[in-house]
């Protein structure tokens, strides 16, 4: 069934539209059909093969300048061999190089040419679910449309079975509970966790990491500076606590600006931190690390011939601390997020070579050669003095634009499924500090508004591009409400935008099963639109279609039919009927019909939309295809079964090939050809489509998704019919 969606932005977001031309990722000769997910890897549709050899997955970060191997805890991770899994957790306070050490054990299985290398960000349930959805994709388990919560469990369950030679580092685990489902319980896998939380000690044997050894501390400053000074190394690393992080910050500094120890200690004790830096209650720095950040950005700010060093990491601080793709700064670059008074908009090579500047500065690093990362503590030293000094508002604004553009390049959600992921993540981490820092939310009432005005757009951009692609609908839920709430507080209820994010929580709810929910949500935009705007303008319409398609999902079809009729010649008259949205509509109504056993009209509708979505949108168009399927099953139901097969199959052919084979949507056209199946008497068959489709639907959408429960209820039919005697043979007709 079709259904309309829409944003606060400048029109709807079609839920289903073309993803064209080279946004295809599926390819399909004779038999040999092969599916090409977000992340390369290619897996035959009909074999399963996969590639063979190692398998690296996610932005294992590189090694940092001067990088100390601290010998004893590498030989500590190592000495743990294969056997029952064993989780390594790695704590200590942040600074101490928990993650290069889990980095560097990393790089060396990789260098060993182990099997499966998978770095997981885990500060939180979506970063969790986000890395884990790249593991799936880089190991062939990954399937649009399913549920992350799903794939991760399917990289667990693929760990536990064939775990050898296989490696998974959830970096900076903060709940322990969060990471806890995805932990392989037995086989031969290796886990590594960091964190400052020693909690996460409960999960596997604890390895606690320290700060430098003075022996640690004095080999790493000689290396990164090129100056043999014990005495004064000796001295300054006793000052930044031998913190890793601090001491990075501080060799960087005395490199670039050959500087005596001595010279940078002056300097470092005379820093007005306060001034930048204001000292936290409850979570202090550790010892000399705002001083030593505060030393670097400025010595990376001075001279600088990009003119954009300091706004690029300004900007990078105020996102995911997952990492910031480095095509994404790009982009940011190209609608002036990094402008400056030496270059009003930057160009890709610019920003390359201020990254490189700041990562001299050990102001941030590389994850691969696509992904940047900054020590978390750095980022909030850097927010903190951005603010400090007045910067918080412009940096803001930029991050948004940023964030604005990578939306526009988004392009087709559902083919584009971790990028729309990492995007959503930007998005909530930028708003979590706005919401928290008042330095970030403008000086100005108008400042304030202006600026909450474009995060709510990009929130909703995120919450509805997480819906139609389709794997993330509880992280869309989940990000929906509070910003429905939002909304309300700063338009009112009655308002436009307000009513656009009702709408939008609506779909999310829809796709998520909750169709009590959803209702509730079109009911009150629907009563609002009619009781403030003409009953013909466009909103009133699609909340009219929305709201019949949740009546009919429910079992309200007459319901439904009443508003679908007033809605399809509303849309004709004002729309005329080849418009888009009146073919969802006419293609609904149609659904309705069938629903309530009017097959004569349902027939007929479904007959013309076919062709006329044919001949409007493509034969290929998704919306085209839901067409067909939505006749092949309204001739199963009429008893022409056998007519009704060769189309569903075609259909279902179809799908794989555009949408992959464990899309929600390509499974429920499945079971709508196993029921025709059913009904034509083929009931082997139609319990072996059923046994295919059931797992992956549960896997996707969870046993209690009107989807699944419908495809299990048709097993249980079909199973039953097999196993029921033979019915008695009629008598013989007497003359």
């Amino acid at each position: 069934m079709d259904a309309d969606a829409e944003a606060v932005q400048a029109g709807p977001l079609d839920t289903a539209q073309d993803p064209g031309g080279e946004k295809y990722r599926v390819t399909v000769t004779g038999s040999q059909g092969v599916y090409v997910g977000d992340h390369g890897i290619q897996v035959n549709l009909f074999t399963g093969e996969r590639p063979r050899g190692p398998v690296v997955a996610g932005n294992v970060p590189q090694p940092p300048p001067a990088f100390r191997p601290r010998a004893e805890l590498m030989t500590r991770l190592r000495a743990a061999g294969p056997g029952v899994s064993v989780v390594r957790a790695v704590t200590g306070m942040r600074g101490v190089g928990k993650t290069q050490l889990a980095a560097a054990y990393a790089r060396e299985r990789i260098d060993d040419g182990w099997r499966l290398v998978a770095w997981v960000a885990a500060e939180d349930t979506t970063a969790v679910l986000n890395g884990l959805g790249v593991v799936a994709a880089r190991l062939g388990l990954d399937r649009p449309g399913v549920a992350l919560e799903a794939v991760g469990a399917e990289v667990r369950s693929r760990l536990e079975a064939d775990g050898d030679r296989c490696l998974i580092v959830f970096d900076n685990v903060t709940d322990p509970d969060v990471v806890r489902p995805y932990l392989p319980a037995a086989g031969r896998a290796e886990v590594i966790i960091t964190s400052t939380d020693t909690a996460t000690a409960d999960l596997g044997a604890p390895l606690a990491v320290d700060v430098f050894t003075e022996e640690e501390s004095l080999g790493f400053l000689a290396d990164r500076t090129g100056r043999s000074d014990p005495e004064g190394a000796v001295e300054l690393a006793a000052e930044l606590g031998r913190l890793p992080l601090a001491l990075a910050q501080a060799a960087a500094v005395v490199a670039a600006q050959r500087l005596s120890y001595p010279v940078y200690l002056d300097r470092l004790r005379g820093y007005p931190t306060e001034r930048y830096l204001p000292r936290a209650k409850g979570d202090p720095y550790p010892h000399g690390v705002a001083e030593a950040i505060g030393l670097s950005v400025d010595a990376a700010a001075d001279g600088d011939p990009t003119g954009v060093g300091d706004t690029l990491l300004g900007v990078v601080a105020l996102l995911s601390p997952d990492g910031v793709a480095r095509r994404l700064l790009h982009l940011g670059a190209a609608v002036g997020a990094f402008a400056s008074p030496v270059r009003a908009v930057a160009d890709p090579a610019v920003i390359d070579e201020a990254l490189g500047r700041l990562a001299d500065a050990s102001l941030l690093a590389f994850a691969g050669d696509d992904v940047v990362t900054v020590h978390r503590l750095t980022m909030r030293a850097v927010r903190e003095r951005a603010g400090r000094v007045g910067a918080g508002l412009i940096l803001a604004v930029r991050a948004c634009a940023l964030l604005d553009a990578a939306r526009s390049a988004l392009g087709e959600p559902r083919l584009n499924r971790a990028e729309v992921r990492a995007f959503a993540q930007h998005v909530a981490v930028l708003n979590e500090h706005l919401r928290s820092d008042p330095a970030y939310r403008g000086s100005t009432a108008d400042e304030a508004a202006e600026l909450t005005r474009v995060l709510l757009n990009l929130r909703v951009w995120a919450v509805s591009l997480l819906t139609v692609a389709g794997d993330a609908v509880t992280q869309a839920v989940n990000l929906a409400e509070p910003l429905l709430a939002d909304c309300e507080g700063a338009f009112g209820p009655q308002h436009p935008r307000t009513l656009s994010m009702r709408t939008t929580l609506a779909a999310a709810y829809r796709a998520a099963g909750r169709l009590d929910d959803a209702t509730i949500q079109y009911e009150r935009v629907l009563a609002e639109r009619e009781r403030s705007s003409p009953s013909m303008a466009p909103d009133t319409l699609t909340s009219r279609n929305n709201l019949a398609v949740v009546y009919n999902l429910a079992g309200r079809t007459a319901e439904a039919i009443a508003l679908l009729e007033r809605t399809v010649a509303d849309r004709t008259r004002v729309l005329g009927a080849d418009y888009p949205d009146t073919l969802t509509s006419r293609n609904n109504l149609a659904s309705a019909y069938a629903a309530a056993g009017r097959m004569t009209e349902a027939r007929r509708e479904f007959e013309r939309v076919a062709a006329d979505r044919t001949r409007v949108l493509g034969a290929d168009h998704p919306d085209t295809l839901r067409s067909r399927a939505n006749l092949a099953g309204l001739l199963g139901d009429i008893g022409r079964a056998d007519d009704a097969i060769p189309l569903y199959e075609q259909v279902t052919a179809d799908y794989q090939r555009i949408l992959g084979p464990d899309h929600p949507e390509t499974l429920a056209i499945a079971c709508g050809l196993a029921r025709c199946h059913y009904l034509a008497g083929h009931l082997t068959e139609a319990i072996a489509i059923y046994q295919t489709a059931l797992p992956a639907l549960e896997r996707g959408l969870g046993p209690t998704h009107p989807t699944t429960r419908d495809a299990q209820d048709g097993l249980d039919l079909a199973r039953q019919q097999a196993a029921a005697p033979p019915p008695p043979a009629a008598p013989p007709q007497t003359a």
